[in-house]
This record gives structure tokens, sequence and C-alpha cells, in this order.
């Protein structure tokens, strides 16, 4: 009897799962109805009749769907620990059909986490999905249809007004050789201040370790820099300041980069593509840099740090190059008004943490489980652990 009850109480789903259901039937049918598309050509249309400008509004387009998604950037954001460890514990269930089995136990418990995660999810894909549905509708030759607008949108004129987008960027108009031999200079500088770097660590890393011995306490040696990071920080130094010296620019001037915004452009699939690259690698070097200390204060030896974290490092560089070129190519069968309003989603992001992300926690306190921090060890213990091929 008992177990009858119970498989009854289990088959009554939460509030908050329901709610999510809710959420998630009402946004399928906008994706599929075609409304959701109707929306965002409303929001491109409107912002033309403000700017007279297609490339202003494309961009526009872009700043809008951020400030839209801030509620969830928001959650995500104060949330941010414990989604991380839900992911964590998905992946310690094992194969794919426990995962699953976890999921939905999840679900009609009514995890708020993954409710707001699937959530989260969805909406993102369904509106980069009908985004790029929008861009490739040649509206910009073809009058678009009008029952897509909404009536308060002004119908445009064609020809549509200012297609060629305009980015400014430096350029050096006269630069100077300054030699071989000041590259050469300043390249010795450069291995002295390494080795510098190194030789100060060292000092305080020894005197440190002295007074912990005199207070009799234990300390987590963080050790030195691991030879393969000088080597790679001095190469980079190395090509820049090659470049730099060998063209040491004396005057500027601000040039314009263009485009069609209803044609691919190569060169902008280029920086969309490399913008792509440098924004993984910027949060994934930055994850990985974390993961580095917290291993440390948990006592795993420097060298096993070194090995995890140049295997971590490696498969970040290999994903972002994949996930790079991917960009690369399927922009350069599409207008450039997509990556022009993803390309300013990218600036958004890159500057989210000194702004938008700055401003959240400062204003709203972060939501954080009691036994998160101690999740979040044990994950970096695991990962680190285990021995790096």
């Amino acid at each position: 009897m008992r177990d009858v009850e119970e498989k009854k109480e289990n088959r009554r789903l939460p509030l908050s799962s329901v709610i999510a259901i809710i959420c998630l039937i009402v946004v399928t049918y906008w994706f599929i109805s075609g409304k959701m598309y109707g929306f965002y050509a409303s929001m491109v249309f409107l912002f033309y009749s403000w700017t007279n400008m297609m490339w202003v509004s494309v961009v526009m387009l872009g700043v809008f769907q951020t400030l839209l998604l801030i509620p969830f950037r928001i959650i995500r954001l104060l949330d941010f620990k414990n989604i991380r460890d839900f992911k964590t514990e998905t992946v310690e269930v094992g194969d794919t059909g426990s995962q699953e089995n976890f999921l939905r136990r999840q679900f009609r418990q009514g995890n708020w986490t993954l409710t707001l995660y699937l959530l989260d999810f969805f909406v993102q894909l369904s509106t980069y999905m009908t985004i790029g549905k929008l861009f490739l509708t040649d509206f910009y030759n073809k009058a678009l249809n009008p029952k897509f607008l909404y009536s308060f949108v002004p119908y445009p004129d064609y020809p549509l007004q200012e297609r060629f987008f305009k980015i400014p960027y430096p350029v050096s108009t006269k630069s100077i050789d300054l030699g071989m031999e000041t590259v050469v200079y300043v390249w010795l500088m450069i291995i002295i201040a390494e080795l510098i770097i190194s030789i100060v660590r060292s000092m305080i890393e020894r005197r440190n370790r002295k007074q912990a011995e005199l207070e009799h306490h234990h300390v987590h040696k963080a050790g030195k820099l691991s030879s393969s990071y000088m080597i790679v920080y001095g190469a980079i130094l190395f090509v820049l300041s090659y470049i730099l010296l060998r063209n040491f620019p004396l005057a500027w001037k601000v040039s314009i980069f263009t485009g069609d915004v209803a044609k691919p452009n190569r060169t902008f699939n280029t920086v969309t593509a490399i913008a792509t690259f440098l924004t993984l690698m910027w949060f994934g070097v930055n994850d990985i840099l974390k993961k580095g200390k917290i291993a440390r204060d948990l006592g795993i030896p420097q060298k096993r740090i070194d090995r995890t974290q140049s295997t971590l490092f490696k498969e970040k560089f290999s994903s972002a190059s994949l996930i790079g070129l991917g960009a690369f190519f399927i922009t350069n069968q599409i207008p450039c008004a997509f990556e022009l309003s993803i390309f300013t989603l990218e600036i958004i992001s890159l500057f989210s943490p000194f702004t938008l992300d700055r401003m959240i926690l400062r204003k709203i306190p972060q939501k954080v489980a009691p036994d998160s921090e101690d999740k979040e060890k044990h994950e970096v213990e695991k990962e680190f652990l285990v021995p790096a091929e």
C-alpha cells in the first residue's frame, strides 16, 4: 500500500517542473509557429525605422538580444556554482542510460537548477536559430511579407538604405625598422625579466616555508612556474616584440572596414572566427588557472598540476580551434548580417566580466549551496589526480 502511495507521489510533478514544462511548450510554439521569427523581424525593422541604416539595425539587434537574455544571465551567474555542481554530479553518474534516469528523477523532484538550465539552453538555442533564419532570408533585396511585422512597425521602403557596415580600426601610416640588434637586446631583457621573476618567486617561497616551519604550520608549495609555461610565454613575447620592433609605428590614422550585410564577407568571417576562438580561450584559460590555484591549496604536487593544466589547455585549444574553424566555414556560406550580430554579442561577452557581471554580483548576493565549495574541491582533486596522458 505504501509503495502504491509513493508511486502516486512520484507521479505528481512539483510546481517548478510544471512551470518549466509550460514555458518550454510556449517557447516551442513560438518557434515552430513563426511568431519568434516575426518578433525578431519586427525588432530589426523597428530599429531600421529609427536609424534608416540596416547595418546599425543589425548591431542593435545584437545588443537587444543581450538585454533580452539578461534575466537568464543573472540567474546563471548567481547560480553558477550550483549549475557547475549539478553538471559534475550528472557526469559522475556513469553511462548515458543512468544519466537519463538521474535527470528524469531530478526533474520529477523539481530540481530548480535543472529547470533553469533547461529553460536557458532551449531559449538560447531557439532564439539564435531564429536570428540565423531571419538573416538568411533575402529581405535585403525582396520585400518581406508584411504579415511577419507587428502593426506598430513601419514597413520599410525599398531599396533598404545603408547596407554596408562601417567599422573603424587604427592603421599605422608611418613605421620604422629598429633593426635586428634592438630585437636581440629586447629578447635578452625578456629572458632576464623571466629569470628575475623566477628567482623572486623562489625566494618568497623559501621565506614562507621557513616562517611556517618556525610556527609549526604546514604550507603547500606553490611551485615554480613550469618550464613549458615559461617557454610558451617567452615565445609569444619574442614574436610580438619582433613584429613591433621591425615595424615600430610612428603615426596612425583611423581607417574604415566595410562590407555588405546581405553578402558573405571573407575578411569579416576571419575576424569573427578569430574572435570566437579568443573568447573561448579567454574564459577557458581563466577557468584552468583557477583550478590550478585550488589544486595547489589542496596540496597536489606542482608537477602533476603542470601536467594536468597542460592537458586541459591542449583540450581547450583544440575545441576552441574546431569551433573557430566551424564558425569560419559556416559564415562563409551566409550573409554577414548574422555574424555582425554575433560579433556584437562576442564583444559584449568579453567585457561582461568587468561590467555587467561585476554589477550583478555587487548588487545581488550569490546563491551558493552550503557544500558547494567542498564539491568544487572534490571535482578539482579528482580531475588533477587522474594521471595525465
